[in-house]
């Protein structure tokens, strides 16, 4: 039933946001037209929804991190999972601290309204809100993971669980859709305990399950596999039952916006760049020691982070650099041309989609975290930054990858611009649905027609 009861006192238009990570528009629009969605084919039969294109690069963290805010990573400062630790040679994993920018929830939360946010990709360590957060896979607990610390018990009542275990899928593609199942299962019975119970003005949640169950079944569900297959049906039908549930219970008048943060796509190899950086005489490491950024040989002249990033060592930036900053200029140039023309080494097949310099992507005040060049892969091929692949291609366990283009957006009850939108438009369009003034150095537009 609807949750008029639970509106704050100072409440005007309220939004809810539903995030099905890395779930693709075309994918959607497939499942609902066969009638294996049809939850979602009724929800989408009162709005519009339009492809979207991701951040650069498409990994989760800057997506929904450039989706939280509405700027590109020069202004929010992330560029992925991991980053060099400034000064240093060291990696270290981005955390909501490492974010530069005010979030939805933080800019609901500073206008004196109430949001809920649950699940987010780097909202850990959880922010001190008019309300109430819960982190995401970054959180080592589910104690450390909330708050306030006050909703702790009602979670553990639940049996919340903050991911699924990537690594169960690597041992048993079963046991891992019965993990999708109950990790699904109990965040949608914690995000409807908290509409029932807790006030809000913004509620925003996050299923990763569908990004996990992408880079497992995706290539099965692609080839038709008698079993796997359908089990990504199943999957996908279970979270159509749990988004039937939960936009039950909003209000006639509520706003509804439902997004992906990238699309997804087949692997057919993995492409490591630091293996052709090392094999082309850019990259050495350090004799007798395991191979980290500490164990980079001086001579090195540039490595790669994931996914595509390509950091030139220059003397005046790198610890231990030793290309200066007039031969970085033209090294990057070469890298550039070398990197954007990587073929298949068995048939040929372009490998590379194109190269971005940083100065044509990126601005802002993190602009100098940003890696000298971008790599974009085309389909097929997934960009990998281990320093430890000895070959330029492989495969893994991983049947799935992201896209930058195909996310999704969809609002309830409004028309939408033409697409495809930005990840970077997220932000506007939810302060027009909340009468909430937008910040306003912000990257994106509204989409609201």
């Amino acid at each position: 039933m609807p949750v008029n009861s639970n509106k704050t006192p100072e409440s005007g238009a309220r939004l809810f946001i539903l995030g099905l990570d890395g779930s693709p528009l075309p994918l959607l629009r497939r499942l609902i037209a066969s009638g294996d969605l049809p939850n979602l084919a009724r929800i989408f039969e009162s709005g519009d929804a339009i492809e979207m294109n991701s951040a650069l690069p498409d990994v989760s963290a800057v997506a929904w991190t450039s989706i939280n805010t509405g700027k590109n990573p020069g202004k929010h400062g992330i560029y992925g999972f991991v980053d060099r630790k400034p000064g240093s040679n060291q990696i270290e994993v981005m955390t909501a601290r490492h974010v530069r920018a005010r979030t939805i929830w933080e800019l609901v939360s500073d206008a004196g309204r109430r949001a809920i946010a649950v699940n987010v990709p780097l909202s850990f360590p959880p922010q001190r809100i008019n309300g109430i957060v819960v982190s995401d896979f970054l959180a080592p607990s589910l104690s450390k993971a909330v708050f306030p610390l006050s909703v702790l018990p009602t979670l553990e009542s639940i049996g919340y669980r903050i991911d699924t275990d990537p690594w169960v899928a690597r041992q048993s593609i079963d046991a891992f859709i019965d993990d999708f199942n109950v990790t699904a299962d109990k965040r949608a019975e914690a995000v409807l305990r908290l509409m029932h119970t807790e006030p809000w003005d913004l509620f925003m949640v996050v299923f990763m399950e569908t990004d996990r169950l992408h880079h497992f079944l995706w290539g099965y569900m692609e080839e038709g596999h008698p079993r796997h297959g359908g089990q990504f049906l199943d999957a996908y039908r279970r979270i159509d039952q749990l988004v039937g549930k939960i936009v039950a219970c909003l209000n006639d008048d509520d706003n509804l916006i439902i997004l992906s943060d990238h699309g997804f796509t087949s692997l057919k190899k993995e492409l490591y760049l630091n293996a052709w950086l090392e094999d082309e005489g850019y990259l050495s490491f350090l004799p007798g020691r395991e191979r980290g950024l500490a164990t980079i040989a001086r001579s090195s002249r540039a490595y790669s982070l994931d996914p595509g990033r390509i950091y030139i060592n220059q003397s005046e930036r790198e610890p231990g650099g030793s290309v200066s900053p007039s031969d970085a200029t033209s090294l990057i140039q070469e890298l550039h041309h070398r990197m954007g023309a990587l073929t298949d080494p068995e048939d040929g097949t372009p490998m590379v989609d194109i190269v971005y310099r940083r100065e044509e992507i990126y601005e802002g005040p993190e602009f100098g975290r940003a890696p000298d060049l971008l790599v974009m892969p085309r389909d097929g091929y997934d960009i990998k930054g281990t320093l430890e692949a000895t070959a330029l291609t492989g495969r893994g366990a991983l049947v799935g990858m992201h896209t930058y283009d195909r996310a999704t957006l969809f609002v309830r009850g409004r028309r939408l611009r033409a697409g495809p939108a930005s990840v970077r438009d997220v932000l506007p369009t939810a302060c027009e649905l909340l009468d909430l003034p937008c910040p306003p150095d912000v990257d994106g537009r509204s989409m609201l027609t």
